[in-house]
């Protein structure tokens, strides 16, 4: 339901879980000039606000909401970066308590409208990010990945990560960040989760007392299919590091609302998602090339990537294999077990979100940014109708765009 223009409440009544969870996801543009001021408002806006001016205070009144969590994160999807704040907590049944629930929105109404935005609250902020880039940077895989996105999708927003940029860092200044917060409670379209034992009604006018949000116009598309075009095919860089990493990258051209999404999905997981996979098997198992092997879709951007873990030697041998398996895939070379055997496995996880509260509200999220109502029975359904054909015909429409490799310094490639 729409609370006003550009604000809309999903509900998910179900006595399941003894907590309630409520995520209020604000969603911009991703651009590399905002994506790290939204990332530092994020982590400011749950830190501290002029209610409850110290870390001691947000406990104490967490603590009071009898052990509330309240958690931000800035995610990614597609052509848009959503600023996501949660709070869970005990569900009111549970201890007889009447006004928790006014109490948690008052909370998250302090939070959201009164932030205690200043230049001590910023530095720290900074700080905390600073350290979380820097240990990314310092993980082979992680790194791989964000540089071989870097590279590949340059000019598109695939380049941009939704978590901020370490250089960008030291030039945002106060001023940034109080206008992004603006911009969110003003501007951006705002999606409110609700999943737990309440009504619709209830959970509606608490909304509406304590988050009154004025209408906006919001028409801001998400996912694409991402057109790249790459001069070099494998790019190399060393680094003082432990352990090779290498980072393959497909565009699939598939959007994520195709019919043929659900093959693409399927054919990733047979393609190196589990340990029944060709990439698991015929690189890890059978020839102990790597110490890990994964392969994924990078739904929202129309992207499918392959992250391993290699020692120096191996690197050639381990991206020719990689390419050996996809086509095995595109050209049907695999037996009807690994699609039955991985068909099972993803039905299994879909059965299984239906008990985690994060998964609901993800899914529930999910349909809201792709403009559609599938429950988890539609997407099983989905899954089941997936044939040989609609996997191998899914897989011959990827074009292969590079490989990033991060090696360990001073030693012969």
């Amino acid at each position: 339901m729409e609370a006003t223009s550009g604000v809309f409440l999903h509900i998910h009544n179900t006595a399941k879980f003894k907590d309630v969870g409520i995520s209020l996801r604000f969603m911009a543009p991703l651009t590399r000039e905002d994506a790290s001021v939204r990332s530092l408002l994020a982590m400011m806006m749950t830190d501290r606000c002029e209610a409850y001016p110290s870390k001691k205070a947000m406990s104490d009144q967490q603590d009071f909401l009898y052990g509330a969590t309240l958690s931000a994160q800035t995610v990614g999807y597609g052509k848009a970066q959503v600023l996501d704040i949660r709070m869970r907590m005990i569900d009111p049944r549970y201890v007889l308590e009447e006004d928790l629930m006014p109490n948690a929105f008052a909370f998250l109404h302090q939070v959201l409208y009164h932030p205690l935005l200043n230049e001590e609250t910023l530095a720290e902020a900074k700080m905390v990010l600073k350290a979380k880039l820097e240990r990314l940077r310092d993980d082979p895989s992680q790194y791989a990945v964000s540089r071989g996105l870097q590279i590949a999708g340059k000019g598109t927003p695939m380049s941009i990560s939704a978590l901020g940029e370490w250089e960008r860092l030291e030039s945002i200044s106060l001023t940034d960040i109080r206008k992004a917060h603006h911009r969110l409670l003003y501007e951006e379209r705002i999606d409110i989760i609700g999943c737990g034992a309440f009504a619709e009604a209830e959970f509606a006018a608490m909304v509406q007392k304590y988050l009154p949000f004025d209408a906006r116009s919001t028409n801001l598309q998400t996912h694409y299919t991402v057109k790249c075009s790459v001069s070099q095919p494998l790019v190399k860089e060393y680094r003082k590091i432990h352990q090779c990493s290498i980072f393959m990258l497909w565009q699939t051209n598939t959007d994520i609302c195709e019919s043929s999404y659900y093959a693409l999905r399927m054919g990733t997981a047979m393609f190196g998602q589990y340990p029944t996979s060709l990439l698991f098997q015929e690189i890890r198992e059978k020839r102990s090339l790597c110490y890990s092997i994964y392969a994924g879709l990078i739904s929202y951007d129309g992207a499918l990537g392959v992250t391993t873990g290699v020692e120096q030697e191996h690197i050639e041998e381990t991206i020719r294999l990689t390419q050996t398996q996809f086509q095995r895939i595109a050209h049907g070379d695999f037996d009807d077990h690994l699609l039955e055997v991985s068909k099972t496995m993803m039905i299994h996880s879909l059965k299984a979100s239906k008990d985690a509260m994060n998964s609901i509200i993800a899914q529930q999220y999910q349909n809201c940014v792709l403009q559609q109502q599938l429950s988890v029975e539609d997407r099983i359904a989905r899954m089941e109708k997936v044939t040989r054909e609609d996997v191998m015909q899914a897989f011959q429409k990827c074009t292969r765009l590079m490989s990033f490799v991060v090696c360990k310094e001073g030693e012969a490639s």
